[in-house]
C-alpha cells in the first residue's frame, strides 16, 4: 500500500504466499502498531524500511532502532520475517539478518514484460555461475494482487 506506514493483509510474493502478514515501510513512534507480536505469523519490511538501515561503524539512533525491531521480532517468537532488498541495500544488511530472513530480492527490469511465458531468466552471478528460470514459472502479481490489504 503506497503512501502507508504499517499495513496487514494476505502475502502475495515468495514462499509466504496467503499467510496473514504485517507490512512495515516505517516505524510509528519508534515501534509497530502491534500489541504483540504473535499477533501475526509472518512480518514483511519493505525495501524503504530497509534503507533506513546502513552499516557504518557508528549506526545513527533510528538505524538502531530499526534493527531491533526485526532483531526482537526474531529472538522473541517462532514468527517469519522477510526482508526486502535490491543492489544497493544487499550488501548494508548484517550477517545475522541475511542468516535468519527470508530475503526478497528485487530486480527492477521492465524487459521482463516483452519476454514470453515459455522464455528463460538468467541471472549471471559471476564466471559461468548463473541461475535460470523459465518465466511460466515465476509468480506473478498484480495491482488487484493487493486488493484486500488493510491499513491499520
Amino acid at each position: 500500500m503506497y503512501g502507508k506506514k504499517q499495513w496487514r493483509g494476505r502475502e502475495v510474493e515468495g514462499r509466504y504466499s496467503d499467510i496473514m502478514t504485517f507490512f512495515v515501510r516505517e516505524l510509528v513512534d519508534n515501534k509497530l502498531s502491534v500489541k504483540e507480536y504473535n499477533e501475526y505469523p509472518h512480518y514483511y519490511f519493505t525495501i524503504e524500511y530497509m534503507r533506513k538501515i546502513n552499516t557504518t561503524t557508528t549506526l545513527s539512533i533510528d538505524a538502531r532502532t530499526y534493527l531491533t525491531v526485526i532483531r526482537d521480532i526474531l529472538d522473541s517468537t517462532n514468527c517469519a520475517v522477510t526482508i526486502e532488498a535490491d543492489s544497493l541495500t544487499l550488501k548494508n544488511i548484517p550477517t545475522d539478518l541475511v542468516n535468519r530472513c527470508h530475503i526478497i530480492y528485487r530486480i527492477q527490469d521492465d524487459a521482463l514484460q516483452v519476454l514470453k511465458d515459455t522464455d528463460t531468466l538468467s541471472i549471471d552471478a559471476g564466471w559461468y555461475r548463473c541461475h535460470m528460470i523459465a518465466k511460466m514459472h515465476m509468480q506473478e502479481t498484480k495491482p488487484s494482487s493487493y486488493m484486500y490489504d488493510e491499513e491499520l
